[in-house]
């Protein structure tokens, strides 16, 4: 009768353990915003404030848990570049126009995305100095920009308000 019942426990441990295994807990967010986004088959949620999400890997990408903003260098592409100087951005913030200063007369690369990482500009400053971009159509709010010096392998990413 012992031997049954320690027999008995020691199954009922093990389904216990098994069970366990096999619980399924998944990770969230408390934000105050944020959304998501698909495109083909890939999906992307982004919240704004700290954040916990699962791990998830598909074919060559892989996201990991951690704070959660849109990848602006992955974006375009642009991973492991250098800081780029000499680059003024004036009035910020802006209500109409947005003056870009360069340092030099290369080509650069200037891009601009909502605080969603939805890419709203994407221009060329070719062989000159100085860029002017209209922000009177642009609702209040923060932006990103992004000014790439693809030659020499640096950028330069400035955070702009609209008045």
């Amino acid at each position: 009768m012992k031997k049954s019942k320690t027999i008995i426990l020691v199954l009922f441990l093990l389904s216990l353990s098994m069970s366990y295994g096999q619980v399924n807990i998944k990770k969230n967010s408390i934000s105050t915003a944020g959304g998501s986004a698909t495109v083909g088959n890939t999906s992307l949620t982004y919240a704004i404030g700290e954040v916990a999400m699962q791990e998830n890997t598909q074919g060559n990408t892989h996201l990991s848990e951690g704070f959660i903003g849109p990848d602006i260098l992955a974006a375009v592409g642009i991973e492991d570049y250098g800081e780029l100087s000499g680059i003024g951005v004036y009035p910020n913030p802006v209500d109409s126009y947005l003056n870009i200063e360069l340092s030099s007369a290369i080509d650069y690369e200037i891009y601009m995305y909502d605080i969603s990482g939805k890419q709203l500009l994407n221009t060329v400053s070719t062989g000159n100095t100085r860029k002017q971009l209209d922000f009177s159509t642009y609702k209040r709010a923060v932006y990103m920009l992004i000014v790439v010096d693809r030659k020499n392998h640096k950028r330069k990413i400035i955070k702009i308000q609209k008045k």
